[in-house]
């Protein structure tokens, strides 16, 4: 069994803040825990860890089957993520936060209101991405937010409803591969963002040999 590294396990907030992300939904069994397995697997060679939460979670409560087989299916990974309540320690921890709607969006920002440029959701984040300064690089993910957030102008307004993916919790397999497979698509597009536009962290200074 194959665990995914959380962001910030214990919601301290004392990791590394610009190489963190997480990922919000509401109960944080279903949508949120699958899209972090998804985009950990994609972006774990960049030393980046990413982690979810809950805008009301379900807290200790593990992921649904359907999100543990999509992921399964999809990257022969199990999730053994427990749902846990978003609190401001884990936004004020992460560089940038991915949520499911533009609610969840209104909430993190509600809680940190600070944080509102470094908050959006997994569809918005995609449709902005284009529009980032050719050729720039970012030391972290933080300053990666920072300069997406910048592009919501040039972006323009979406259409209603164009940045959510509606929670499949309940409803029929079809709702689940459909909120699934925008999941895996944003989470998909995001790490090829996050692989062209972030900075490898530093190497630690050697000590040349005598």
């Amino acid at each position: 069994m194959t665990s995914i590294r959380p962001a910030d396990p214990a919601g301290t907030g004392e990791h590394d803040r610009s190489r963190s992300v997480l990922v919000v939904c509401t109960a944080n069994i279903c949508r949120s825990p699958l899209a972090e397995g998804l985009l950990q697997v994609q972006v774990d060679d960049l030393d980046l860890a990413v982690g979810s939460a809950g805008t009301r979670a379900l807290v200790g409560h593990p992921p649904i089957p359907e999100s543990v087989d999509y992921l399964r299916r999809r990257t022969g990974l199990t999730l053994t993520h427990r749902g846990r309540q978003m609190t401001s320690q884990l936004i004020l921890g992460s560089g940038v936060v991915l949520t499911m709607t533009e609610r969840q969006r209104a909430e993190v920002v509600r809680l940190v209101p600070g944080a509102l440029r470094r908050v959006f959701t997994l569809r918005q984040f995609v449709r902005l991405a284009p529009h980032l300064p050719e050729g720039t690089s970012y030391q972290g993910v933080d300053e990666l937010a920072e300069a997406a957030a910048r592009c919501r102008a040039l972006a323009g307004p979406p259409e209603p409803g164009d940045d959510d993916i509606v929670d499949p919790y309940g409803g029929s397999p079809e709702m689940y591969e459909h909120s699934f497979a925008l999941i895996a698509r944003a989470t998909s597009r995001i790490a090829d963002v996050l692989r062209s536009r972030l900075r490898c962290p530093a190497a630690e200074p050697t000590t040349p040999a005598r």
